[in-house]
């Protein structure tokens, strides 16, 4: 795979991830599963079921994939919890709630 193609890929990645916190809706394919995808599919399941969850308003592609880049490299260890909290409440103020649980749902086993 090209890296245009795999840059491509994890584009449309993102946006569907990011789209389906946003929308509560989940579309996948099995081309694009991985472990990564599974755990965003758990987190996307559990916050579409919190009537308390406040949903990050993901409303442009540059939003979704800087969401998306933050919740894998907080998957893969890349940066620590509170980095996390700390950079999404940065971006969307008033959303530290809904980043802290995103990210123990992400660093749950």
């Amino acid at each position: 795979m090209s890296k245009i193609q795999s840059k491509a890929q994890r584009a449309v990645t993102a946006i569907a991830t990011a789209a389906v916190l946003a929308a509560g809706m989940l579309t996948a394919t099995s081309s694009m599963a991985s472990a990564f995808d599974n755990k965003m599919s758990s987190v996307i399941a559990h916050v579409k079921a919190d009537p308390n969850y406040k949903v990050i308003p993901l409303n442009t592609a540059a939003d979704r994939e800087w969401f998306f880049k933050q919740c894998e490299a907080l998957y893969k260890d890349k940066i620590t919890k509170e980095q996390y909290v700390a950079d999404g409440a940065k971006q969307f103020p008033g959303y530290e709630a809904s980043f802290t649980e995103v990210a123990d749902l992400l660093k749950a086993a």
